[in-house]
């Protein structure tokens, strides 16, 4: 288990320095495609559906063994999805702690350099 974060931490640390994750890549690009809501409504009736139909297998076929294992199967497809996606998060929110510009203002608009440095504009 230790050597797969390791192995991810690697991974993170290299595409970083490869800039990677800067404004306008790609990764950013995909990021905002995936963290916007467009996908949210889709996600929720996809889901529902698998579960009512998962439901009805389990009842009809007398299957009761398999929620058990759809249980195992999603706790582990839980941890290994955070293995990937925990090092980012990290990096944001220490980014977050660590630099005023990463930020937002009342009004909703990122901090600028020059107020994060106490300059007023």
């Amino acid at each position: 288990m230790e050597s797969c974060f390791i192995a991810t931490v690697i991974r993170f640390s290299i595409l970083l320095e490869k800039g990677k994750y800067r404004k306008g890549s790609t990764r950013d690009g995909l990021r905002a495609k995936f963290e916007t809501k467009t996908y949210i409504p889709t996600v929720i009736i996809g889901s529902t559906a698998l579960l009512f139909i998962i439901q009805f297998a389990v009842r009809t076929f007398n299957l009761a063994d398999i929620e058990e294992n759809v249980i195992t199967v999603l706790c582990f497809a839980v941890f290994y999805t955070m293995i990937f996606v925990l090092q980012e998060q990290l990096v944001i929110l220490y980014c977050k702690f660590r630099f005023k510009s990463f930020n937002f203002d009342k009004r909703g608009y990122l901090n600028s350099e020059d107020v994060a440095k106490g300059r007023k504009l």
